[in-house]
């Protein structure tokens, strides 16, 4: 019982741990779009996938957001 109850608390505070991590690949996203020498093509991609981050972010879907701001954070180079 224990076990169980432990292995419960350590997954919901990961997903925890997960929900506060978006917003801070946002703001690194933000803070390098206005230095960026992207194409118009990368950088409206690099928009595209960071308003999906955020929609899915305020979905509660962490792990999908994280995945799409990590693409965002490849095309940009950080």
């Amino acid at each position: 019982m224990k076990k169980t109850f432990l292995a419960s608390c350590l997954f919901v505070i990961s997903g925890v741990a997960m929900a506060h991590g978006c917003p801070g690949e946002m703001k690194k996203i933000d803070a390098a779009m206005p230095t960026s020498k992207l194409s118009a093509q990368d950088a409206s991609k690099v928009k595209d996938l960071r308003a999906k981050g955020e929609v899915q972010h305020n979905a509660g879907q962490h792990t999908e957001s994280m995945q799409s701001l990590g693409e965002a954070k490849k095309i940009l180079g950080i």
